[in-house]
């Protein structure tokens, strides 16, 4: 890994790009270093897969769909098993491009970059992706707070079937929960950080009342 190197931030995570590197993956993908890869980060186009879909399965492969490694617009990015991404790039592909892809790519990367950048990409990418949502499969989910089984096309770790049910299990929890000192008895007591309660108890509260009434 010789030579200049492109660095894109993701989600926290540094990723590297080596153009002059002698690696044709270090020259084509932009990679995590060491530490992030021991932690299951993975190359910035799989990440970004990822975030906007969900985990990758087993013995999938995410493909640019215009051949472009430097466009990993969300919409350019396709989930496929090892032997359609093999299809893609023919019986002979082993993760390595000849030196006549090799040299294609090298020319046409700045021209793909500009057009993504124009408006006329922009425009396309919107319209791409507006329809690749609409034709995504619903999928099944568990309610991790009522159990209850509920579909949706957000391929993202979905563990609630409504804010309804996001927001009692955080109340159940007790994530949300935080210390207080009552008002009336002076006993540190715990309750709902957005609560607006004053005392630890109803007694205590009606004590205050009273008191103040008086």
């Amino acid at each position: 890994m010789a030579g200049n190197v492109e660095v894109v931030v993701f989600k926290g995570v540094k990723f590297r790009r080596y153009p002059e590197s002698k690696n044709w993956a270090e020259r084509a993908y932009f990679t995590p270093g060491i530490a992030d890869r021991q932690k299951g980060v993975r190359r910035l186009h799989e990440e970004i897969w990822k975030a906007h879909n969900g985990e990758i399965p087993e013995g999938s492969h995410i493909h640019h769909r215009d051949h472009d490694h430097l466009n990993n617009a969300p919409a350019n990015l396709m989930c496929l098993t090892h032997q359609e991404h093999r299809r893609h790039h023919g019986d002979g592909h082993r993760g390595q491009c000849s030196d006549e892809q090799r040299a294609h790519l090298e020319r046409i990367q700045p021209m793909t970059a500009a057009w993504h950048g124009s408006d006329e990409g922009r425009a396309w990418h919107s319209e791409h992706a507006r329809k690749q949502w609409a034709e995504r499969q619903p999928t099944q989910y568990i309610c991790e707070h009522c159990s209850g089984k509920f579909e949706t096309t957000d391929q993202s770790k979905v563990r609630f079937c409504s804010n309804k049910c996001k927001a009692a299990w955080r109340r159940a929890s007790g994530v949300d929960d935080v210390d207080r000192v009552c008002a009336w008895c002076s006993t540190t007591f715990r309750i709902n950080k957005y609560s607006k309660a004053e005392t630890c108890s109803k007694s205590c509260g009606m004590k205050r009342s009273h008191a103040r009434r008086n």
